[in-house]
């Protein structure tokens, strides 16, 4: 199996692509805002009909999770050579996804539907601080409210979102975790560690990999994720991000594609999950993987390309978009022995990371 299809046309699926290359496979990229096919890594974009995806692509994968209810896209997305299909009928929804963890006995936060406004603040009684959610659409803080105990609630606009929303417990937790792993076509699995993850304002700003003290965390979170994956008849490279709360892991969110936080895999493994998640797909053994000490991912967000990021300690990842406020324009990758080392290389990135990273590493050196 040598060519894969992605649904989308964005930097991840064009880092699926470059992955590929390398191993002497083929991934394209169908756009679905502009109906076109973008072969490999070219931006020169060509139309197709559904009879040549038929006869060229055995497999198709996503690099996002929402597209058209209608149209050629959706005719892909529902495919059934799409590894993702399973997945996509799911995740999407919160309110299925979180169906979905009940059934499986994997721990989330407490949570009820938004049927009405009124659901709103006997949920607040009921559990005191809550996050609400748009049931989809949300993402980097899009979509979200969050009210704590005793705040504010007119701040939600309950009217416009019953029937849209669910809502969840708002949980204390020490820090947020994620894993991302794959899964063949063949069933087989293979994860990376653990990371920490830094949001701000919902935004995912810095990652450290491997996260420390998390010997007892790992195989939990393996475990969650895999039965999430087979559950959904999943193949290629899925995430899963956690609250860790009283040295236990609660899923908070799931991403059926190589995510954001995996992006630090690109130089502190000898597979990134690029390389991992094409691998699944065509067949390839998926084989122990090898992390070269410790790792950073400063996400750079809506700020122009600087000239000098390239003298910075680590390697720029930079996707090409045009440059808007709260809009992942690129990333920045670190590498070192230690996070003693690694902390010197990301105050080179200061000027980009928001105020409050260091205590971030001291609190993840404490654990060490």
């Amino acid at each position: 199996m040598n060519r894969v299809l992605v649904l989308g046309g964005g930097q991840l699926g064009l880092m699926m692509a470059e992955a590929a290359a390398r191993l002497g496979l083929v991934v394209d990229r169908y756009d679905p805002e502009r109906a076109l096919l973008l072969p490999g890594t070219s931006d020169l974009a060509v139309p197709i009909s559904w009879e040549e995806c038929q006869e060229r692509y055995p497999v198709i994968t996503v690099e996002r999770e929402a597209f058209p209810e209608t149209g050629f896209s959706a005719e892909l997305a529902q495919s059934d050579r799409c590894v993702a299909r399973g997945a996509l009928q799911v995740i999407p929804d919160r309110f299925t996804q979180k169906t979905m963890l009940d059934k499986l006995g994997i721990p989330t936060a407490p949570w009820v539907m938004l049927d009405q406004a009124e659901d709103l603040p006997r949920a607040v009684a009921d559990f005191g601080g809550v996050v609400v959610k748009a049931r989809s659409g949300g993402y980097d803080g899009r979509g979200t409210w969050i009210v704590g105990e005793g705040g504010d609630l007119s701040a939600v606009p309950a009217v416009e979102l019953a029937g849209k929303a669910i809502v969840e417990q708002k949980i204390p937790f020490r820090r947020e975790l994620s894993i991302v792993g794959a899964r063949s076509i063949t069933g087989e699995t293979l994860f990376y560690p653990l990371t920490r993850n830094w949001h701000v304002d919902g935004i995912l700003r810095l990652s450290l990999a491997p996260a420390n003290a998390c010997s007892d965390l790992q195989a939990p979170a393996e475990i969650m994720l895999k039965c999430i994956m087979e559950e959904l008849d999943y193949a290629g490279v899925m995430a899963v991000e956690f609250f860790e709360v009283d040295g236990q892991l609660m899923v908070n969110e799931i991403a059926p594609r190589v995510h954001n936080s995996g992006h630090w895999t690109h130089e502190g493994a000898d597979w990134s999950q690029f390389d991992l998640h094409v691998h699944a797909l065509a067949g390839v053994p998926l084989h122990a993987l090898n992390v070269h000490g410790s790792s950073a991912m400063v996400n750079l967000i809506g700020t122009p390309f600087e000239n000098a990021w390239l003298q910075h300690p680590g390697v720029v990842h930079w996707y090409g978009k045009s440059v808007r406020p709260g809009r992942k324009v690129g990333h920045a990758n670190l590498a070192a022995s230690s996070l003693d080392d690694l902390r010197q290389g990301l105050d080179a990135w200061a000027d980009v990371l928001p105020e409050g990273y260091q205590q971030v590493l001291d609190s993840e050196r404490a654990l060490g």
